[in-house]
């Protein structure tokens, strides 16, 4: 691959994450398929505990508790330090830095929960552009009430979750 496709190759996976931004902040979470392949995993056992194996279950997180009836309300994602690692035509690796921040609201009205943390991705070439197949979510500072994306209460603590 040459020096112009490996560029174009970057520029459209760091597009990919803008698209993953905005879809979360808009709660387009059924939009995903756009920035996920469907038989996606999630490794998130840095901050949940769990792995998630497909797309479906974790559009499905994100309804539960980020969506109109949870208690997040606005939030903000940011990207950068975008290091792409192209592997072939098909696949590549990339290592995304992340900020953050999700408002609280009903029973977390005027919370606030942020995070810096990395995203670290296995992307495939598929037929409608490039998808993060694998992910790896590591979280390094957090700040705030958890319960804000966790449909929690109120905790009586200042910071850390």
């Amino acid at each position: 691959m040459d020096l112009v496709q490996t560029l174009a190759v970057e520029r459209a996976v760091q597009r990919v994450y803008l698209d993953y931004c905005d879809a979360i902040d808009e709660k387009r979470f059924d939009d995903l398929d756009r920035v996920f392949t469907l038989d996606c995993q999630g490794d998130y056992r840095d901050t949940q505990g769990v792995v998630l194996d497909g797309l479906a279950p974790l559009v499905t997180r994100l309804h539960e508790n980020l969506g109109p009836d949870s208690t997040c309300g606005a939030t903000h994602h940011n990207v950068l330090n975008f290091r792409v690692d192209v592997l072939d035509d098909d696949r590549t690796d990339a290592q995304v830095h992340f900020y953050a921040v999700h408002q609280g609201q009903g029973a977390m009205a005027g919370r606030l929960y942020s995070v810096w943390g990395r995203y670290d991705d296995e992307l495939h070439r598929t037929e409608g552009g490039w998808r993060i197949a694998r992910r790896k979510y590591t979280n390094f500072v957090v700040d705030g009430d958890k319960a804000v994306i966790r449909r929690g209460a109120p905790q009586d603590t200042d910071g850390g979750a």
